[in-house]
């Protein structure tokens, strides 16, 4: 038995998230209650020695109680760590059956996925999230942070400057003005989907439950519509790109440059050292992997989404069972 139940609370648990490393917000408390108002139960299982943790979302459809840690498990993991995951948390949920699946956001390393191997667990065949990342420096004693901008990139941000489109700290975000604006790249990207991102009840959450971790910064045209945002989450000394979205009309004045470029000086005059772009698919939406990679990003590959199931042997079962039930 390497897992218990966490009881602390939720200012501690996000002490430990930031100790055991974790560069993506899904594991903080505030992400946790945000999906709760979903349907999802919560558990926060931390091992005896204190060197991992995993925030795990659960659902049952019918029998099976459905399992789901985005970032997770965090800090050290073992082939025991990774096997008792299993059975400590079937126990702790008092599980007949239990399908467990993670998306661990850790670097990819051959021995930490060698590792859930040896446990029994199996990489997912399709993935929910994204298979990696880019990240950048914001350390702006060494250098500019306009350094690591691309040609191009720099070229349409005096592009935004020159139309005279302005950002800055949005300290009362407007939910129902996000939700449209995500709208509005909804109705021009495909396959881009919105999600939440699109309710403005949903963001109303989602921004009562990050509070002061989520910082948002507006872009703004010379007659004062707002035509771009621009919000991350911060991690101890890592920011992670949490919302993004662009009107139509801001696009052609270049927007996103404007309200980027003002989000990442905020964040390193905070003492940000690290900006994650929040996953990418240069293959299905290869526009927003150019921008983030000529804002400075460079390519960072996940561990991996890994999936198990107790019993086992109904693994591959269970694995149909929860996509046809979740789509």
């Amino acid at each position: 038995m390497t897992w218990q139940r966490f009881t602390g609370s939720t200012d501690e648990w996000n002490m430990i998230v930031e100790r055991l490393g974790a560069t993506t917000p899904f594991q903080l408390s505030a992400w946790g209650t945000f999906r709760e108002s979903f349907g999802w139960k919560l558990i926060r299982l931390i091992t005896h020695d204190g060197q991992g943790a995993a925030q795990l979302l659960v659902r049952r459809i019918g029998f099976v109680q459905v399992v789901w840690g985005a970032g997770a498990p965090l800090g050290v993991v073992t082939p025991t760590s990774l096997r008792d995951l299993v059975s400590d948390t079937k126990r702790l949920l008092d599980a007949r059956v239990l399908y467990l699946r993670v998306a661990d956001h850790a670097p990819r390393e051959s021995a930490r996925t060698s590792f859930f191997r040896a446990a029994g667990w199996s990489p997912t065949k399709q993935t929910i999230g994204s298979a990696g990342t880019l990240t950048r420096s914001l350390d702006a004693d060494t250098a500019p942070l306009s350094d690591l901008y691309s040609s191009n990139w720099s070229r349409n941000l005096r592009r935004g400057r020159q139309r005279n489109v302005t950002a800055q700290q949005w300290y009362r975000p407007d939910a129902e003005l996000i939700a449209a604006l995500h709208r509005d790249v909804e109705k021009v990207k495909q396959p881009y989907h919105a999600e939440w991102r699109a309710d403005s009840a949903a963001i109303e959450r989602l921004l009562t439950c990050f509070g002061k971790q989520l910082v948002v910064v507006q872009a703004i045209a010379p007659d004062g519509v707002v035509h771009a945002l621009r919000a991350a989450v911060i991690i101890g000394q890592n920011a992670y790109d949490f919302l993004a979205a662009t009107s139509s009309e801001g696009r052609k004045l270049y927007a996103s440059n404007v309200a980027l470029d003002a989000l990442l000086g905020l964040l390193a005059t905070r003492g940000v050292q690290r900006y994650d772009f929040g996953g990418i698919d240069p293959d299905n939406n290869k526009g927003v992997f150019d921008f983030k990679h000529g804002a400075g990003g460079a390519e960072v590959v996940y561990s991996g989404e890994y999936e198990t199931a107790s019993p086992r042997f109904l693994k591959g079962l269970l694995a149909k069972l929860v996509a046809s039930r979740t789509r």
